[in-house]
């Protein structure tokens, strides 16, 4: 079945459809979700309330204006956004110890599984992890970041460099398990 005509079954509210619209991008949504997750169970609840928004807002889906994959990542990434937005408007700086020096190579970098790297990303402090996933893999620039999340955009540029840093750090630390383990 394609594309269009489960879409057009889920408006008419047809459970396979929805279902079969489900599995078809679950697993992309679940990535999207993961990546501004702290942990896989926030990802799921993350990626959950993202399918029921779907469903309700599916009405307003044109594909006159656009693919439906571009306007399904708007709508989550939108979605998570609101639903982890703090109370507060303000992102909590977090200074850690000590700082990489040394920039990861390229070799090591490649050679660092996906899984880790999203880890790693889990591991960033909201704040950062906001920032990062905004203009990293959404393209925001930085001044759509602060519109978005309500700070400055010198804010988000430090959130972003320092977001880096840690990142680096994180994965300079796997590196040197990984290469620990290997020679033990």
């Amino acid at each position: 079945m394609n594309l269009a005509d489960i879409i057009s079954q889920c408006k008419a509210k047809d459970h396979k459809a929805e279902k079969a619209l489900f599995l078809r991008f679950a697993p992309r949504v679940l990535t999207l979700c993961r990546r501004y997750a702290s942990h896989n169970v926030e990802a799921d609840d993350l990626m959950q309330e993202c399918f029921i928004r779907l469903f309700k807002k599916l009405e307003k889906y044109n594909p006159v204006k656009g693919d439906f994959e571009g306007w399904l990542h708007r709508l989550c990434t939108n979605t998570i956004l609101t639903v982890i937005k703090p109370a507060k408007r303000k992102i909590d700086m977090v200074y850690p110890g000590e700082l990489p020096e040394q920039e990861l190579s390229q070799s090591e970098f490649e050679a660092v599984p996906a899984e880790v790297i999203l880890t790693a990303i889990q591991q960033l402090p909201v704040g950062y992890r906001k920032v990062f996933n905004l203009f990293i893999f959404e393209k925001f620039s930085h001044k759509e970041i602060a519109a978005t999340l309500g700070i400055a955009e010198t804010t988000s540029r430090s959130q972003l460099t320092k977001a880096k840093r840690m990142l680096r750090l994180l994965l300079q630390k796997k590196i040197d398990q990984s290469y620990e383990r290997r020679l033990a």
